[in-house]
């Protein structure tokens, strides 16, 4: 037995679909806005002098990838081919002290394409050199001690054999 207010169910009238899908709509382009607000909010600000964040932390000089030191500064970079060699390097700066630094260099430069690293410790900081692809390239870090911490200088000299073969 059906009461007096209700209709049967060939005459109620269906939800309206635009009114759904509009609300839906709405609270997706909400959702997105707030996100985008609280990305702003909570991301880290880069600073004017270029500081290195934790996702770039490795940069190409010449043919190889190389670890940059957590918290550096990138001061330069520059590349210049002479005969069968092209020789790239990278300066940065740090306020860590050189031996630290040095430590870093001489740890990374042992691991993944990178073979034979040796250290040579000065009274003002030193060098690490390694060698990548098969001994056609040669990686110098060079580090030295300054008033507000040490400066570092990355070179690779990436010698043409002739081959074409690819590098990692």
């Amino acid at each position: 037995m059906m009461g007096p207010m209700s209709k049967p169910a060939a005459l109620r009238k269906p939800p309206n679909i635009w009114v759904l899908a509009s609300v839906t709509y709405g609270a997706v382009i909400a959702v997105t806005v707030l996100s985008i607000g609280a990305y702003f909010y909570v991301a880290p600000k880069r600073t004017a002098s270029q500081q290195i964040t934790d996702a770039e932390r490795s940069m190409a000089v010449g043919s190889v990838w190389i670890p940059v030191y957590p918290g550096a500064t990138l001061e330069g970079t520059a590349s210049a081919k002479q005969d069968n060699a092209t020789e790239s390097t990278l300066n940065f700066g740090t306020k860590d002290q050189a031996d630290r630094v040095l430590s870093f260099y001489q740890a990374a430069l042992q691991k993944g394409v990178f073979r034979f690293a040796t250290m040579t410790k000065t009274a003002g900081g030193g060098t690490v050199r390694s060698m990548a692809h098969e001994g056609k390239t040669t990686v110098t870090v060079t580090i030295r001690t300054t008033g507000e911490g040490s400066r570092g200088e990355i070179k690779t000299i990436d010698r043409d054999t002739g081959d074409k073969g690819t590098r990692n």
